[in-house]
C-alpha cells in the first residue's frame, strides 16, 4: 500500500511540475507593459545641435526634418536630410534666403517630399504667406502646388496621388482640401469650418484624421467694464470619410482634456496622438510638454499610454518604418528636440 501511494504521488508530481514550468515561461516571456516597472529610456533622434520642429521617416531609415542649428533665429528654419548613425550628420537640403521651410512629408513612393514654404513679412509683403510645395529627391527640383496665402500641414493619400492640406482664413476659420501631386484637381472637403484645423493624416482605411481647435469666448471683468476675449479651446481629434462625407469626433472625452496631432502607423492599424490625459499635473512639467503620447488600436479600440513629457506644439508624432518606435517632440532640454521610444515596451492599456 505504501509503494502504491508513492507511485501515485510520483505520477501527480509530473503534471504539477509541467504547470510550474509553463507559469515561469509565461512570466519570463511576457513583455513588461507598465512604465512604472520599466524606467523609460528615450533616445534623441537628431543631434542636440539642432532645434527640430517636424520630422518624417522613410522606409530605408532616412529622415527628413524641419529645423535650424542652435542659436539661429526662427527665420532660418530649413529642411534637412539625415540618416541615423554615429558617423552621420544632417545635410541641409533647402537654403532659400528669406523663405522658411517646414512640415516635410515623404511621398509614399519616396520620390520626394511635400512641405510648407513661408514668405516672411517684409516691406514688400506685409503678411506671412504660406503655400504647399513639392521637392523631388534627390534632385531637389521644386514645384509650387498651392496658391496660399495660408496653406499648411500637408499629408499624403495612401496611394501617393493626392495631398491633403489645411487652408486658413484668419485664426478662427479654416478648410480641409486635397490637390493632386502635380498641382491640379483642387478639391474642398470641409469648407470654412469655424475653428482651427491642423495636422491632418490620411490612413490606409481612406479615413482622414485631423485636429480641431474650436473658438472659445471668455468674459473678462474689470472694475469698470466687462470685455470679451477670444481664444482656442482644447484640441479634439476628428475623422473625415472622403467616400461618404461623414465628419465626426473620433474621441468622445470629458471636457478639459486636450487631444492633438494624430499620426497613423505604416500598417494603418494604430493611431498615435498627443493628449493631456494621464501623467503628472502640468506644474511638474515644462508647460509646453504637458502632453502624453497615446496609441489607439483602430481595430480593437484599445488605448495605450506610452510616455509623458510630450509637446503639444510643433509637429505630429512620427512612426518608424517597422512600426516599433515612435518619434515625438519635446522641450525637456529647454529646446525643441525629437526623441524616439520603443512604444510597445512601455505601453500601458488604459
Amino acid at each position: 500500500m505504501k509503494n502504491h501511494g508513492l507511485k501515485i504521488l510520483q505520477r501527480t508530481r509530473f503534471p504539477l511540475y509541467l504547470c510550474f514550468l509553463m507559469l515561469i515561461t509565461l512570466l519570463v516571456g511576457r513583455p513588461l507593459l507598465s512604465s512604472a516597472q520599466n524606467e523609460v529610456k528615450l533616445e534623441r533622434l537628431i543631434s542636440g545641435e539642432y532645434d527640430v520642429w517636424g520630422i518624417d521617416w522613410r522606409s530605408d531609415g532616412r529622415i527628413v526634418f524641419s529645423g535650424k542649428k542652435e542659436g539661429e533665429i526662427g527665420g532660418q528654419m530649413r529642411i534637412w536630410l539625415y540618416r541615423p548613425g554615429p558617423d552621420n550628420s544632417p545635410v541641409l537640403w533647402t537654403g532659400t534666403g528669406s523663405l522658411v521651410d517646414s512640415s516635410p512629408k515623404w511621398a509614399p513612393d519616396e520620390s520626394g517630399v511635400v512641405m510648407v514654404r513661408k514668405i516672411v513679412p517684409s516691406s514688400s509683403a506685409r503678411q506671412m504667406q504660406t503655400a504647399i510645395w513639392w521637392k523631388a529627391f534627390p534632385s531637389g527640383e521644386g514645384l509650387r502646388l498651392t496658391t496660399g496665402p495660408e496653406d499648411r500641414d500637408p499629408a499624403w493619400s495612401p496611394d501617393g496621388e493626392r495631398i491633403v492640406f489645411v487652408r486658413g482664413d484668419g485664426l478662427y476659420t479654416s478648410s480641409l482640401l486635397t490637390i493632386n501631386r502635380n498641382g491640379t484637381g483642387l478639391t474642398t472637403l470641409i469648407h470654412n469650418c469655424q475653428g482651427f484645423i491642423t495636422t491632418p493624416d490620411w490612413g490606409k482605411n481612406n479615413k482622414l484624421y485631423y485636429t480641431m481647435l474650436q473658438p472659445r469666448k471668455t468674459a473678462v471683468q474689470t472694475d469698470s467694464l466687462t470685455a470679451e476675449c477670444w481664444g482656442l479651446d482644447q484640441g479634439r481629434i476628428w475623422v473625415y470619410d472622403p467616400d461618404t462625407g461623414e465628419n465626426r469626433p473620433l474621441l468622445e472625452e470629458e471636457k478639459g482634456n486636450d487631444h492633438r496631432h494624430p499620426a497613423v502607423s505604416p500598417s494603418g492599424r494604430y493611431l498615435a496622438y498627443i493628449a493631456t490625459r494621464g501623467g503628472d499635473g502640468p506644474e511638474k512639467r515644462v508647460i509646453r510638454d504637458r502632453g502624453s503620447l497615446i496609441v489607439l488600436d483602430l481595430e480593437t479600440g484599445e488605448r495605450f499610454h506610452v510616455t509623458d513629457g510630450v509637446s503639444l506644439n510643433g509637429g505630429s508624432p512620427c512612426w518608424s518604418p517597422d512600426e516599433k518606435q515612435i518619434a515625438f517632440l519635446s522641450f525637456r532640454d529647454n529646446r525643441p528636440a525629437a526623441w524616439k521610444i520603443e512604444w510597445e515596451k512601455y505601453a500601458v492599456q488604459e
